[in-house]
């Protein structure tokens, strides 16, 4: 993983040739604000000479008399917050990495976050080039020293969870980056393992065996067909002084480490993507690593059902009919709609493991996409006030949900004539998930979160390449940083 060391700074005594400074500026004035020092004449001049506007996503890398600067684009003032606080960060180290620079200082806006400036810039570094050959003169960016008006504690808290947070969230996009044939169940409840054992969290992992002797049969139905055999993951983060009395919220994520199809198998085109079908898996256990470190008073655990999706002579056939862990059966109609069928175990598990709570997350559906694009994750509730928490926690993370409906005017979806349920009823296929995943959190407040829009960029942008994003990270930290349960 991309490794970059943060500092903290009142002033900037000298610059060498492989250091550079990056500053804020926007469209309209103040052009520009921070602890800007002797730089200031020089970068009113080259914004006077009209060269570069400010616009959002855009930077100008200048050699001037005294140092190398580099303005980054950040549009309005009122359309300026953390979430591009953020990417102005990543943006700015990646085009300070592309310019050789070693050690960027970056010039902190007035009245902005330094967590989220650390955030950006650290979920900036990150490449997923890691099965390239490395050339011995790769450029790479060493040092990002934030400039400070005053340095004090409540900066330094700030740069340390920045710090974490964001480390964690690129330890989740590279699992999801990896290709199926390193990650399957087995890899990943390893990877999952090793992460427990270095940030002191308690680690269980259920076997295909006693998957079966659990009666989790979604889980099992699913995996059956492939030669890698089903897993369940539980990470438990117990914090001291803690009871069995004390709330438990679980984060349950869709873990299928490759998604064929099965026997309703896929087309060809874009079926490489889907090694990161337990990209909200690798959510769960990501926040948990963040969790473990920030040591909040609260109990956690994530539970992640893993399995690969592959089509065998072993493989649940479209019309079979599995018994889940909660005692319902599910007739598959379509063996694509997989990820719903492992996460009813997964659901009913961390309710067998009480939990008061739940999130769930999961790259579900395609119909979500259709619904909200790539920029807003699709939120499903049977719980108001819960529903709110989670909102407002996306929120404060700059990773924004849109609230979708779930109810029994959509239950036509999910009825079948020879079981409880049935996995697919076509579109609104988004909707019809949610409602079955609904029907096994039961009363308990649950919060659904499709991610399948936000959880891979297409594209590379100007802060990150094209891959695993890591959303959902920050949005559950939040939650267990901000709520009572």
């Amino acid at each position: 993983m991309n490794h970059l060391n943060i500092e903290t700074t009142r002033e900037i005594s000298s610059i060498n040739k492989t250091e550079a400074i990056a500053v804020c500026v926007f469209q309209d004035e103040p052009r520009f604000s921070g602890n800007i020092g002797a730089l200031k004449e020089r970068i009113e001049t080259i914004l006077n000479d009209g060269e570069f506007k400010g616009e959002e996503e855009t930077s100008l890398f200048v050699h001037t008399r005294d140092a190398k600067v580099l303005l980054i684009g950040c549009g309005k003032h009122q359309e300026f917050g953390d979430a591009e606080l953020n990417h102005a960060a990543g943006a700015a180290v990646r085009e300070a990495r592309e310019r050789g620079v070693k050690k960027l200082f970056f010039v902190l806006p007035e009245n902005t976050s330094a967590q989220r400036l650390v955030e950006g810039a650290i979920m900036g570094v990150y490449e997923n080039t890691f099965y390239q050959k490395k050339d011995e003169d790769e450029k790479q960016i060493e040092t990002f020293a934030l400039v400070v008006n005053e340095e004090n504690e409540e900066i330094k808290r700030a740069i340390e969870r920045g710090k974490i947070i964001a480390e964690s969230a690129n330890w989740t996009r590279e699992l999801a980056d990896l290709d199926g044939r390193s990650l399957p169940p087995r890899e990943f409840a390893r990877h999952a393992a090793e992460m427990a054992e270095e940030f002191g969290l308690k680690v269980e992992t259920l076997d295909a065996e006693e998957i079966q002797k659990r009666g989790m049969g979604g889980l099992w139905g699913i995996g059956m067909g492939s030669d890698e055999p089903p897993v369940m993951i539980v990470i438990r983060y117990e914090p001291e002084n803690s009871s069995s009395d004390d709330g438990l919220l679980a984060f349950v994520g869709k873990g299928i480490t490759f998604d064929t199809g099965g026997i309703s198998i896929k087309p060809r085109e874009g079926m490489e993507e889907m090694k990161s079908d337990m990209t909200g898996g690798a959510t769960a256990l990501g926040a948990l690593r963040a969790i473990a470190q920030l040591k909040p008073d609260r109990r956690v655990i994530a539970v992640v059902p893993s399995a690969e999706n592959m089509p065998s002579e072993k493989s649940i056939k479209p019309g079979d009919i599995v018994k889940t862990l909660a005692g319902y059966t599910l007739e598959v109609v379509d063996t694509d709609a997989e990820g719903r069928v492992v996460l009813v175990d997964g659901i009913a598990y961390a309710k067998e493991l009480g939990a008061k709570k739940i999130v769930d997350l999961a790259t579900l559906t395609g119909s979500i996409i259709i619904a909200l694009g790539t920029h807003r994750t699709g939120l499903f509730s049977n719980n108001d006030d819960w529903a709110n928490e989670v909102i407002k926690a996306s929120e404060r993370a700059c990773e924004p949900v849109w609230r979708m409906p779930v109810g029994d005017d959509y239950k036509k979806k999910i009825e079948s004539n020879i079981a409880d349920f049935k996995n697919y009823g076509g579109r609104p296929d988004a909707t019809g998930a949610a409602l079955l995943l609904s029907k096994f959190a039961g009363d308990t407040p649950w919060v659904h979160l499709d991610i399948a829009g936000t959880a891979w960029y297409d594209d590379a942008t100007v802060y990150a390449p094209k891959g695993a994003t890591g959303k959902g990270v920050k949005t559950l930290v939040e939650l267990v940083l901000s709520s009572e349960f």
